[in-house]
């Protein structure tokens, strides 16, 4: 049986790291409140250039919606993964699921956000095409989002790629379920031709007005994609640290029965010991 100051040390130490898991509960619940606020505004924007693009369209004519794709040879791929750890195997399940997305033998590259989605790539012998670490906070989510979409657009003006997609969870699907949006050819029949005898007034030239256009849609999506990334791994390490403060309580539990237990038997051997002598 451990002695009783060594119980009563790791009773302590133990309440400490309860301390640590409550802190990071709270704060990953925080964040990820934080994420939901803004995806309202990101929705709201994404219908707005939705409606200025349906404008545009109804000034081009029927069958040339935007620029020709180019003949591209390869597939990128957007993974939104997680920043930390401490969030169970949300991390895993996101880049083995981006792994077996696609027909087998496709030709393909990855664009990554996260530091761990990175290094579980790293692990499986996988260089990106270009990486970036998740934000810190839910306001930056826009900076990184414009990030992603010039390297996403100077590939696809180069011609390296022809079709783009992007991979992450949403907090709020049956199961956090992995959603995968494609990004690229952007698909325009989502968009309805607005119907308007007044066409609208437009300086630029209609197709370069729609490529620009498809251009913020597609910094919206990928907004969206982030900050529901970012609300999914801090709701994943919210539920991993509720798991482990529960494993941490029963710990805390047992040490106390030993404690108890170890204090009982030592009392029980002073007054044998005591009994002894005075006889």
């Amino acid at each position: 049986m451990p002695h009783l100051d060594e119980i009563r040390d790791r009773i302590a130490n133990v309440g400490q790291i309860e301390g640590v898991i409550v802190a990071m509960r709270a704060m990953a619940a925080a964040h990820a409140q934080e994420a939901r606020k803004h995806l309202r505004a990101i929705r709201e924007h994404e219908a707005t250039v939705a409606r200025s693009m349906a404008e545009a369209l109804s000034m081009a004519p029927a069958g040339e919606s935007g620029p020709p794709p180019r003949g591209a040879i390869r597939h990128l791929r957007i993974v939104v993964g997680a920043a930390q750890g401490f969030s169970g195997l949300y991390n895993e399940r996101i880049v083995s699921g981006a792994l077996e997305l696609g027909e087998k033998g496709e030709n393909r590259c990855f664009m990554l956000v996260g530091q761990r989605c990175l290094s579980e790539f790293a692990e499986r012998g996988i260089t990106p095409d270009w990486s970036a670490s998740m934000v810190a906070h839910a306001a930056e989510v826009p900076a990184l989002a414009s990030n992603i979409v010039d390297a996403l657009f100077s590939r696809l003006d180069s011609g390296e790629v022809q079709s783009v997609s992007v991979v992450y969870v949403d907090p709020d699907s049956s199961g956090q379920a992995l959603t995968v949006r494609t990004l690229m050819p952007f698909d325009f029949s989502r968009i309805e031709r607005a119907q308007s005898l007044v066409p609208p007034l437009t300086m630029i030239d209609p197709q370069l007005l729609i490529a620009r256009l498809v251009e913020e849609y597609v910094f919206t999506e990928i907004c969206e994609a982030l900050m529901l990334g970012f609300a999914a791994e801090n709701d994943a390490r919210m539920n991993a640290m509720t798991r482990a403060r529960s494993n941490v309580k029963h710990i805390a539990q047992d040490l106390q029965r030993k404690f108890h237990q170890a204090r009982q038997e030592e009392t029980t051997t002073e007054i044998i010991e005591l009994s002894s002598g005075a006889s």
